[in-house]
């Protein structure tokens, strides 16, 4: 009875001896195995970081375009009342200039009627001639005020010009910045993805 259950106990015992390498080449298996997951876990790791880092510099160069866009279009806007003004001022010069050219060729035309009459009547040349000071000296008068709103109007032209290019330097600038705040948007899109993926994965 003894040797019989004896014989059975060394029998498992000489299975359990052949089951022991085989267990053991598992065991280092899982070992090597952990160790790889565990390596690409730390990879994964220091990817999310440098992911993070990434979404975090793009959400303050967003900040920053979101910040300049906003300047630039107040800018814009008060470059574009500039405009609205100066166009205004221009067109009532341009009407005060039309209204003083009309002035001045209806009094030259007085000034040839008078010119015509000292001529013909040499008996009212006195009051004629008086007439004819003092028209002239309107005359003058006008000249000097169509000359003045002349200056005025060459004076708003260039303002104009000049309003005009820095308008569209601004445009061009709100332009660059836009297609940078698009691109900028679609990288942040792409990272929140990635981000979300990783995220998912842990």
């Amino acid at each position: 009875m003894l040797n019989s259950q004896f014989s059975i106990l060394n029998s498992q015992v000489s299975i359990l001896n052949s089951q022991f390498p085989i267990l053991k080449s598992q065991v280092s298996i899982l070992k090597s195995q952990f160790s790889i997951l565990n390596s690409r876990f730390s990879i994964l790791k220091s990817q999310v970081s440098i992911l993070k880092s990434q979404f975090s510099i793009l959400k303050s160069q967003f900040s920053i375009l979101k910040s300049q866009v906003s300047i630039l279009k107040s800018q814009f806007s008060s470059l574009k009342s500039q405009v609205s003004s100066l166009k205004s001022q221009f067109s009532s010069l341009k009407s005060q200039v039309s209204i003083l050219k009309s002035q001045f060729s209806s009094l030259n035309s007085q000034v040839s009627i008078l010119n015509s009459q000292f001529s013909i009547l040499k008996s009212q040349f006195s009051s004629l001639n008086s007439q004819f000071s003092s028209l002239k000296s309107q005359v003058s008068i006008l000249k000097s005020q169509v000359s003045i709103l002349n200056s005025q109007v060459s004076s708003l032209n260039s303002q104009f010009s000049s309003l005009k290019s820095q308008f569209s330097i601004l445009k061009s600038q709100v332009s660059s910045l836009k297609s940078q705040f698009s691109s900028l948007k679609s990288q942040f899109s792409i990272l929140k993805s990635q981000f979300s993926i990783l995220n998912s994965k842990f």
